[in-house]
């Protein structure tokens, strides 16, 4: 069980009122659907975070690959 306590902001947007409107017939609660948008975007930045950090760690680790091959081809040369 986590001892961390969450709490509810709230807070204030303007939005057209065509948007509202089309909002309204659609859900029954905007602050339920913009925490989900909300959620999924967060989701999505950190997915692109994560996949930005393995995609820079493959790289590094495929420099580090050649660079031993390199050794490796060296040390061959060198004492057969």
């Amino acid at each position: 069980m986590s001892s961390i306590k969450q709490y509810s902001v709230k807070i204030s947007i303007s939005l057209p009122n065509e948007l509202v409107r089309y909002i309204d017939e659609r859900v029954d609660n905007r602050s339920q659907l913009i925490e989900s948008l909300l959620s999924a975007w967060q989701r999505k930045q950190q997915k692109q975070a994560m996949l930005s950090a393995c995609l820079a760690l493959d790289e590094q680790t495929s420099i580090e690959d050649e660079e031993w091959q390199q050794a490796a081809i060296t040390d061959w040369e060198v004492f057969g």
